[in-house]
């Protein structure tokens, strides 16, 4: 039986790495993208919440490329707000068993260097959570980043 766990979670996390492949991309090819100037991630509420923002915000400059240019005149700002997070413990246990999917739900807005609102839409995104455990009651940066790396992935494949 454990053998069967592995076998199936290392093919779920082969698949989930297929389908996050395009995280890796830049976005400094999108034309419908504007250069970003700034880029604002907040988060409150829970604890969860308040740590995620720097994964978030990292990870959205680093898929920029050379699209963010801080202090870039006439840029855009992108800001972040997030509203949920969820990071649910394993749940494999016995014949019948589930993994856990870790969410993350927020709103996003891009305004122009004169203020006004390009785009502005809610945006919900998931993925397989790595290192869940019952044994790992707290997510682990790896697991913050992992789900920081799909959000910001989606959320620049909205703005294009």
């Amino acid at each position: 039986m454990t053998t069967g766990m592995i076998a199936r979670r290392a093919f779920l996390a082969f698949g989930a790495s297929l389908m996050l492949a395009g995280c890796a991309t830049s976005y400094a090819d999108v034309a419908s993208l504007p250069v970003i100037r700034a880029v604002h991630v907040s988060g409150g509420g829970n604890l969860w919440l308040q740590t995620m923002p720097p994964f978030v915000q990292r990870n959205l400059i680093k898929q920029l490329g050379p699209r963010y240019q801080p202090g870039a005149k006439g840029g855009a700002i992108l800001t972040v707000q997030l509203t949920d997070i969820s990071f649910p413990t394993d749940s494999d246990a016995g014949i019948i068993s589930w993994d856990s999917v870790d969410t993350l739900d927020g709103r996003i807005t891009l305004t122009s260097s004169s203020g006004a609102v390009l785009r502005s839409f809610p945006l919900f995104s998931s993925t397989t959570s790595v290192d869940a455990a019952a044994e790992v009651p707290m997510p682990t940066p790896r697991r913050y980043d992992w789900l920081a790396s799909s959000y910001a992935h989606w959320v620049l494949s909205k703005l294009g």
